[in-house]
């Protein structure tokens, strides 16, 4: 019984020489970037070595522009520069204190005779640097110009060329700086530039064939009539600018959207059930219209088009087009071999457009708007009790109807004709005039 009280006390006493330390210390030799952490804790040692890491990262970084003509100062810090301190406390305190006692124990002889010095490591954050280069080198950064197609008041096309600019090559710099960067500074890096180039260049406009005027007219409205203006104006800004490719279709109501208040549509007068109310959009029918007698001019092919209900002011009878949202559509196909540019210009109580393409024949379109039958309203004449004898009230004032056909004429320079060919045959129904009388 005595000898098993005794082998417990010794193997009591043992066992903490076998199992490693709960809060180690550096054992003696260990050192971290040549500074002695011997018998420190983790949190001592990282008390220690923090003043001298604060010393490093205060350390400069010069960049040097191309030419040596600009340089701009920052430190290791505000380049996102970051030195590996935990992990080389983690590792140090891993010698000599743990694994097998024996394997412990010869880790504390030798590092004690040969020393064990644990060098820090430095890290680069990427987007740290990449904020930090951008934010000085600033100046150096030119943005590029893209090449653009200038229409010239005699409608002639030229193409101003781009011009290519200059950005930074970040991430050249960056490498050059984690090859480069050391411990003991300063340290100087090159600011690399590289050419950017524009999005779009001369080239590419130039291979897209727009070239001359296809066709263009122009039709009026009352500025006054603020509503209808702002519309008109709004629809012909959604055109502008617009790029159709070649045996592509176009649809006025894909670009144009929908009129509604939300898309900033007002209530103007529009045509419904054969007469004249007030409705969202009213005005975008002659944006359509035209544009309708410019394709109609440039010899475009129409691949859907719609007249109103009623004869309108702004153009010949037989050359409007009627659009509503999800309803009635204008569209044509760009029956050229390069794209379509359309260009609005809307003055005071004006709207312009025109068409730009690839050169065609230089042939001269003619179109003839011929009333072929004139429809004279009916007068129904209603009878109201409480009017005084003899009294007339004109509820609707009537309209003649008429049926229209379109031609088109195509000659050549010469003015021969080429082609003579029916466009449209439009109906446009007469509106009965109504009046009110007395009963008796």
């Amino acid at each position: 019984m005595k000898k098993i009280v005794i082998f417990i006390l010794c193997f009591s006493f043992i066992i903490p020489f076998f199992s490693p330390p709960e809060n180690p210390v550096f054992i003696d030799g260990v050192t971290i970037h040549g500074y002695d952490v011997s018998g420190l804790t983790k949190d001592q040692a990282r008390e220690k070595l923090s003043p001298y890491l604060k010393e490093i990262l205060k350390q400069e970084i010069i960049l040097t522009a191309p030419e040596n003509k600009q340089i701009w100062i920052t430190t290791y810090q505000d380049m996102g520069i970051k030195l590996n301190l935990e992990e080389a406390i983690d590792e140090g305190l891993v010698i000599g204190n743990k694994g097998f006692i024996f394997k412990r124990w010869w880790e504390i002889i030798k590092v004690r005779k040969e020393k064990y010095n644990i060098p820090l490591k430095i890290k680069i954050e990427d987007e740290i640097a990449i904020k930090e280069i951008e934010k000085l080198t600033t100046s150096l950064v030119k943005k590029p110009k893209d090449a653009k197609l200038v229409i010239t008041p005699d409608n002639k096309v030229t193409i101003r060329p781009d011009i290519s600019g200059v950005g930074i090559d970040i991430n050249r710099m960056i490498n050059n700086l984690k090859q480069n960067i050391k411990l003991q500074g300063p340290i100087s890096i090159k600011v690399l530039t590289r050419e950017v180039k524009a999005k779009t260049t001369a080239q590419s406009l130039k291979e897209l064939k727009i070239e001359f005027l296809l066709g263009q007219f122009t039709t009026w409205y009352n500025p006054r009539k603020k509503n209808r203006a702002e519309n008109i104006r709004k629809a012909a800004q959604a055109l502008d600018n617009f790029m159709l490719p070649p045996q592509k279709e176009f649809s006025f109501n894909a670009i144009v959207g929908p009129r509604t208040k939300e898309a900033g549509y007002n209530e103007a007068p529009i045509i419904l059930n054969n007469r004249f109310t007030q409705g969202l959009g009213g005005g975008v029918c002659q944006v359509s219209s035209t544009l309708y007698n410019v394709l109609l001019r440039g010899n475009i092919t129409v691949t859907e088009r719609h007249p109103h209900s009623l004869p309108v002011h702004y153009v010949p009878k037989g050359m409007d087009a009627a659009v509503v949202y999800g309803f009635k559509d204008l569209k044509f196909i760009n029956n050229t071999k390069g794209y379509i540019l359309i260009k609005t210009y809307v003055g005071q109580g004006s709207l312009t457009i025109k068409l730009f393409g690839p050169k065609k024949d230089d042939n001269e379109v003619e179109l003839l708007s011929i009333v072929e039958k004139t429809i004279l309203p009916k007068t129904i004449v209603k009878s109201r009790p409480d009017l005084l004898t003899g009294q007339v009230i004109v509820k609707q004032h009537g309209e003649e109807g008429y049926i229209v056909r379109v031609e088109r004429i195509i000659r050549d320079k010469n003015k021969n004709v080429l082609v003579h060919e029916l466009l449209t045959r439009d109906y446009y129904p007469p509106v009965d005039k109504v009046i009110f009388t007395s009963s008796n």
